[in-house]
């Protein structure tokens, strides 16, 4: 019976989430990156088959050039949703470097016998717990996706990080089988480790592709050089007064131009529209309000919900769309944190309860500023 070596197979479902991202046409550096990932992973993979099937020297030479470039290209994939994108871009060409280090120890591995397997393990342990570091930094390390799925974001970043180190760990399990018995069990090990970890990585990529808004292009008219002016003018913004300064800014278009309305806003869409910072933000409604900006856009959310619930018929669903929520788990889940009750529940309420909006929504940023006036009194 005709058989399909394990690798093709792998090649082909890999092939198949190529051509789903390619007809989707992601937009911006993450889409661009995703695609870029799963044709290397599809390369690898068709050169780990290449390599047991034929054992040719040439396959023997590229599968570790292949193996090298994975871990740079996930790494960058991640990076590209930090607002700092464009000044890390001139520091990417250092990525090149493990890739040239394996490139020359499998070039010259006739004369010095370095292991290169295990100079592969090495690298793709470094990058997982890169990674793993980069998933536990703030939000505005994920400041292009979307502010209701940077938990999830960070989730997936944390997993690929923790699928490379084991990866890394496969490759290291290939260098010690091959110092100990020649290589006798490295089929089996190359066959039903390695490749899953590229499927899991390939299927985590498609993901995020969805986690992320499908444009990145901005209606806002603000330039770089006008937000590197701001992080001049604001070196110092611990202080009440320079938070307060920020928290106002955004409360000016959370109000006036319902900004939070938007379901595809992210970190960075907010702070090119109030031209500050998105770690200057992030950092000012942590320390104001020990929440992230996520919590506090959807608090805004809430707020316009809650008055709809009051004064309008409309279903809790179409309110919930309206409002800015695209999942209604989400949007129950936010505002019985804000309200304490259900969407349901609170239109049912009594009009009198303290509980129920008033008749606009002001947001948690203007409630604290009148709390604030009211203990200064």
């Amino acid at each position: 019976m005709f058989e399909i070596p394990l690798p093709f197979v792998v090649a082909l479902l890999l092939a198949i989430l190529l051509v789903r991202l390619t007809l989707r046409g992601p937009a911006g550096p993450v889409g661009r990156s995703m695609r870029i990932f799963v044709a290397a992973s599809l390369a690898l993979v068709i050169m780990v088959g290449l390599r047991w099937q034929f054992d040719l020297l040439v396959f023997r030479f590229l599968r570790p050039l292949f193996a090298a470039m994975l871990p740079p290209i996930a790494w960058i994939c991640f990076a590209a949703l930090g607002s700092e994108e464009r000044s890390q871009t001139r520091w990417r060409w250092l990525h090149i470097i493990p890739v040239l280090a394996i490139f020359i120890a499998s070039l010259t591995w006739r004369k010095w016998h370095i292991q290169v397997d295990f100079l592969i393990a090495v690298e793709f342990a470094g990058y997982g717990i890169a990674l793993m570091i980069l998933a536990s930094r703030g939000e505005d390390r994920f400041a292009q996706a979307r502010l209701g799925d940077i938990g999830s974001v960070r989730g997936i970043v944390a997993v690929v990080g923790g699928a490379l180190i084991f990866s890394g760990l496969v490759d290291g399990l290939i260098a010690l089988d091959f110092s100990i018995t020649q290589g006798t069990n490295v089929t089996t090990i190359v066959g039903y480790a390695q490749l899953v970890v590229l499927v899991v990585l390939a299927l985590l990529m498609v993901r995020l592709e969805r986690l992320s808004p499908q444009t990145t292009q901005l209606t806002d008219s603000v330039t770089e050089p006008a937000l590197a002016q701001h992080k001049d003018d604001r070196k110092d913004n611990n202080d009440i007064a320079g938070d307060d300064a920020i928290l106002a800014a955004i409360d000016e278009v959370m109000r006036t131009q319902h900004l939070y309305r938007d379901p595809d806003l992210t970190l960075d869409r907010l702070a090119r529209r109030v031209v500050i910072p998105a770690r200057q933000i992030s950092g000012a409604i942590n320390r104001r309000f020990g929440r992230n900006v996520s919590q506090v856009v959807n608090e805004y959310r809430v707020a316009e919900a809650q008055t709809l619930l009051q004064t309008t018929a409309k279903p809790v669903t179409e309110i919930m769309f309206d409002c800015g929520f695209q999942t209604k788990s989400n949007f129950n889940r936010e505002f019985g944190r804000v309200t304490g009750m259900g969407p349901r529940a609170y239109r049912d309420a009594d009009p009198s309860s303290d509980q129920l909006a008033p008749d606009q929504p002001f947001g948690p940023i203007r409630k604290l500023f009148l709390e604030n006036a009211e203990s200064r009194e």
